[in-house]
């Protein structure tokens, strides 16, 4: 230090500078609770507890998972869904942050998805600084929206939590808590078990009362509830704050639903009344009337656009194959021209993407659609669509107008976007399919192979399109799927109040979701006649309403930064300073010489 004293004291101010960052890790816990798997089918839940920890440090947004005993594959994928939906909730960049999450239980395996809830409420309070009540332990699925999902075994892992002391259990409002029925269990078990034909699941799983164990069961539908029972918060309100759209993009959506609401009333008017009046339905017209009266001008789009294609097949029937034939060919060589034009167009706002999706997915249903075409014996049926497909892509294009901030849309960033959807989706089907069959997604994966098809072919603005939507239908199928037939109501109301929320948050940001305000809307207008319906639009209108994440926005240098990260690193800025400071100070002082030892001379010794 003597012959290097500036540097030794910007090496110690450096450390110590550097040093705050260590004091932000945080550390918290949650109980989680599980269920012994055997290989006995019938043989009663065994309930356990286990407990998880979570440390949360300075990092590059990597999540990792300790756990002991093993765990399966699926609490992986569940940890790391867990951590993107708290991360969403708590409206925090995690990519600035490492997760480190260490289960160890008693159990011999650890299975993910119902601890998924649990994993979301402990991320998200920490992001938050919120401590937990550690008395509560929750079961559930964590499902898109922060919706809480159905998980089996509750009454077992309900046992486990008072035995363990604990005072409250969270289970989510949409299971259906049931026990093994043990007398009718030995009885199959005797006599040919799964394989009988007579077999009655309502007599093998009988509904349970919690209500008698001994312990507080509270049902919660979403993770804000939950959290506000593990943090003693205070009750937000439910009600769905509906988001308001750009005028410009009501009074385009309107010109939109007129075009083809006026296609409709035209092609009527040439057809006979019978035919006509053969394609009313009477909740289509209520929608439809419903739609029109609040000013829901999607819905009101969608509802003549089936129209004019059951008006326009009707239309077709009485041509002849050689019209049909000229009208496809004609068909045919307007949908080139128009995808020619549509690759050309420089896209620079969000408008823009979310148009070009729009307009490039009609043009290639059309193209589907003439392709499945025989030729020589064209159906009336696929030409109208076809036909009605492309229209609505002219009419759509209105929208390339609308105004919408400028983001980076080269194609650089449309690959890489395109790429990390893939990415994202594929995991998501993986993690499902280790919970399902994966013929129950067929669906999905058909959309994700076009996704991919589309990223091969250059289309990167539909692969992320098609890409979301597959993500979307399996974010729909495990949420769905345990939840009992008298809820789904419930549910639909839950997951619109999630997409308002998100597009409320995304016009906060100025941003406009063209296409997650669309869906939203029609899923809204759905609700009341099509339950099932409704929900499938709202995880579109869930997925695609924050495209924005996958693409900068061209504006000045900023950094943010925590309030703590502030304070602890001033602090760590001003001790370096100081202590460098004094080092060089004291190195800058003269030497003392001592004075010589008097005595006798230096000579032999005697």
């Amino acid at each position: 230090m003597r012959r290097y004293p500036f540097a030794a004291a910007l090496l110690l101010f450096l450390a110590a500078s550097l040093l705050p960052s260590f004091a932000l890790a945080q550390r918290g816990h949650i109980v989680l609770l599980s269920v012994e798997q055997t290989d006995n089918p019938f043989a009663p839940d065994q309930g356990g507890t286990a407990d998880l920890y979570l440390e949360i440090r300075p990092g590059t947004g990597q999540v990792f998972l300790d756990t002991f005993p093993l765990t399966k594959l699926d609490t992986q994928s569940s940890t790391r869904y867990a951590n993107q939906v708290a991360c969403s909730y708590a409206g925090v960049d995690c990519s600035r942050y490492d997760f480190l999450y260490t289960i160890r239980a008693d159990s011999t395996v650890i299975g993910g998805p119902s601890a998924g809830g649990a994993i979301t409420v402990l991320t998200a309070a920490m992001l938050l600084h919120e401590p937990l009540d550690d008395t509560i332990a929750m079961t559930g699925t964590i499902n898109s929206g922060g919706i809480i999902g159905p998980v089996a075994g509750i009454k077992a892992k309900t046992l486990a939590a008072k035995a363990r002391g604990l005072k409250k259990v969270l289970i989510s409002s949409f299971a259906y808590p049931t026990e093994l029925n043990r007398t009718y269990a030995l009885e199959l078990n005797t006599s040919g078990g799964l394989n009988r034909s007579d077999l009655n699941l309502s007599r093998l799983y009988v509904p349970v009362n919690l209500t008698g164990l001994g312990i507080d069961v509270r049902e919660v539908s979403t993770l804000d509830e939950a959290i506000r029972i593990f943090t003693d918060r205070p009750a937000a309100s439910t009600a769905i704050v509906p988001p308001s759209p750009p005028p410009e993009y009501t009074a385009i959506m309107r010109q939109v639903a007129q075009d083809l609401c006026s296609r409709r009333d035209n092609l009527a008017a040439t057809l006979p009344s019978e035919d006509v009046a053969n394609l009313s339905d009477g909740n289509r017209t209520s929608a439809f009337a419903n739609a029109t009266a609040s000013g829901d001008w999607y819905s009101v789009a969608s509802y003549c656009f089936g129209d004019v294609v059951r008006l326009r097949a009707k239309a077709f029937e009485s041509l002849s194959q050689v019209e049909r034939r000229y009208q496809y060919l004609q068909l045919t060589n307007h949908i080139k021209d128009f995808e020619q034009n549509l690759e050309k167009r420089n896209l620079t706002t969000l408008a823009d993407l979310e148009t070009s999706v729009i307009v490039a997915e009609r043009l290639q249903e059309a193209k589907d659609a003439l392709q499945q075409e025989n030729t020589s014996n064209i159906s009336a049926d696929g030409l109208a669509f076809a036909y009605e497909r492309y229209n609505s892509a002219n009419t759509w294009s209105a929208f390339f107008h609308m105004e919408s901030p400028v983001i980076t849309l080269d194609q650089q960033h449309l690959r890489q976007a395109c790429t990390a959807k893939l990415a994202e989706t594929d995991e998501r089907l993986r993690y499902t399919e280790l919970c399902f069959p994966s013929s129950f997604l067929n669906e999905a994966h058909q959309e994700l192979d076009l996704a991919q098809q589309d990223s091969n072919a250059g289309r990167y603005p539909l692969c992320l399109f098609r890409a979301s939507k597959a993500h979307a239908l399996a974010d729909l199928f495990v949420g769905t799927l345990s939840v009992p037939k008298e809820k789904i109501v419930s549910l639909v109301s839950l997951k619109l109040a999630a997409v308002a929320a998100v597009i409320v948050n995304e016009r906060e940001k100025g941003f406009f979701p063209l296409i997650g305000y669309s869906y939203y809307r029609y899923a809204s207008s759905l609700s009341a006649h099509n339950p099932y319906s409704a929900i499938t639009f709202s995880e579109y209108a869930l997925e695609l309403s924050n495209l924005d994440m996958y693409f900068p926005q061209q504006r000045g240098f900023f950094l943010v930064v925590e309030p703590a990260e502030v304070i602890l690193f001033a602090s760590g800025l001003i001790l370096g300073l100081a202590v460098g400071l004094f080092i060089a100070f004291r190195s800058r002082r003269p030497a003392v010489r001592m004075a010589p030892r008097r005595g006798r001379p230096k000579g032999k010794r005697k």
